[in-house]
């Protein structure tokens, strides 16, 4: 985070906020064009081998048979992404810029297709093989890698500098990952032989319902930005646009982690059902725990990380913000429990919920921007999940006997009345003398209670 947050400021100082726009709009058509000719997500890669992992061990026949069918499948698919976009050039420099004279960027871009596709299912394997240390170790690696090779990029090329980044940075983290895979298992790929892609025939179904859940989210994302853009201004879509990634990004390390190790871990035990609840539950009083001294430090230094991150003009978006805090709080609890359909291979279920999702979100935030401006949203976006929370623990306790523990919702309801008090000292404490003392007297409360309960490693007992 620290690493995106240096690279954006080097951006703005030495390619503006015209070359800032070029760069978003070359990322976002090859990640749109890699995931919509993906046939193997990196999320069905890892329930897959996790369960081999679990099951068979490390290095068994079976795990490196499987690897190799996912290679074959993401070099395949990497390789039509790439040609697609070289054979396309001009008709996406159309599209995204207006004219032609960005023809020779996107083919020079073509390459990074095929480097998206390769670097996702490395990291899979990492995850689904618990090398953690190494995808951490690479991770950071890779993020200073990636500042300094944009920074020399934009201030040797300046704007021709942008594509030469984005592929350069990308082939370094792609090598840094293999670094580790190939240690344990060496490169071996046959993507013209059927008899080999024929085998990922489970791993490529749960890969299109990802695929499709992720287009319901991203119509319900175009919905919402549409309604603020024809009822209020394009200013407001771009508030809320800042608004939502102050929302999302500031706590995205916890999601992060638990992708990294809890999906994996939940994918190889997800048969046993006292296992699976012990395992959510675990996670959930995890995400809690972390993310509430989190979520009131953010809230109450919020103007002055507008001012850091943005400029002073955004203060008109902490409404919203403050609104949405309790958004995250409630994914801390629904995200560990909306892993189970993935973690069982339940495509549909997974497809059903994601679009559920999507269209609460959409409604909601619809309804609250109409009602009460970004105020509004930002309600709508905390009431969506909660929704859609109540949804899932309903749903999949039927499906999958999913139950939170006694201790589990003790815990949830302590952090969340500590969250809602240190809200209300932000929003009804005037004074800074006494708002400041106070929130972060809760903070240190929350923190201690924190450090405490994972120190003493509680079961969640019921």
């Amino acid at each position: 985070m620290l690493a995106s947050i240096l690279r954006n400021k080097a951006a703005a100082l030495l390619i503006d906020r015209y070359g800032q726009g070029l760069a978003d709009l070359f990322s976002n058509t090859a990640n749109l064009i890699s995931t919509a000719t993906t046939l193997v997500m990196p999320v069905s890669v890892v329930r897959r081998l996790s369960h081999l992992y679990e099951h068979n061990g490390d290095g068994s026949a079976e795990i490196t048979e499987e690897i190799r069918v996912v290679r074959s499948w993401s070099v395949l698919t990497g390789l039509v992404a790439m040609l697609l976009v070289a054979a396309a050039a001009p008709l996406l420099s159309e599209m995204t810029m207006g004219s032609i004279s960005f023809t020779r960027s996107y083919l020079f871009l073509s390459p990074l297709l095929m480097f998206i596709s390769i670097n996702g299912t490395e990291v899979a394997i990492l995850k689904a093989t618990r090398r953690l240390k190494q995808l951490a170790v690479a991770s950071v690696v890779s993020a200073l890698a990636t500042l300094v090779i944009c920074v020399v990029s934009y201030w040797l090329w300046s704007l021709r500098g942008i594509v030469i980044s984005l592929d350069v940075s990308l082939l370094a983290t792609t090598l840094l990952n293999m670094r580790y895979t190939l240690k344990a298992y060496p490169y071996s790929a046959a993507p013209f032989r059927w008899s080999v892609l024929r085998k990922g025939g489970e791993i490529i179904k749960l890969s299109i319902s990802f695929l499709l859940a992720s287009v319901a989210a991203a119509l319900a994302e175009m919905l919402i930005r549409t309604f603020i853009s024809n009822s209020g201004s394009i200013e407001d879509v771009g508030l809320y646009g800042a608004g939502f990634v102050l929302t999302v990004t500031y706590t995205k390390f916890i999601f992060s982690a638990m992708d990294a190790d809890f999906y994996p871990r939940l994918s190889g035990i997800v048969d046993d059902i006292e296992q699976m609840n012990l395992t959510i539950n675990r996670q959930v009083v995890v995400c809690v725990l972390l993310i509430v001294p989190c979520l009131i430090l953010f809230t109450l230094f919020l103007p002055q990380i507008i001012n850091i991150l943005y400029r002073p003009e955004y203060q008109e978006v902490i409404p919203m913000v403050m609104c949405a805090t309790l958004y995250m709080f409630s994914r801390a609890i629904n995200t560990p429990i909306a892993y189970t359909a993935l973690a069982k291979g339940d495509s549909r279920m997974f497809l059903i919920i994601e679009c559920i999702a999507a269209l609460l979100l959409g409604a909601f935030v619809v309804a609250g921007y109409s009602t009460a401006g970004l105020l509004g949203s930002g309600i709508g976006l905390t009431l969506s999940n909660l929704v859609e929370l109540v949804i899932i623990a309903v749903v999949y306790n039927r499906a999958y006997g999913v139950l939170l523990h006694r201790t589990t919702v003790q815990i949830i309801i302590g952090q969340l009345l500590l969250l809602i008090t240190a809200l209300a000292c932000i929003v009804f404490i005037a004074t800074s003398s006494v708002r400041y003392p106070f929130t972060l007297a809760i903070v240190f409360i929350s923190a201690l209670f924190a450090w405490r309960m994972l120190r003493c490693s509680p079961d969640n007992g019921k």
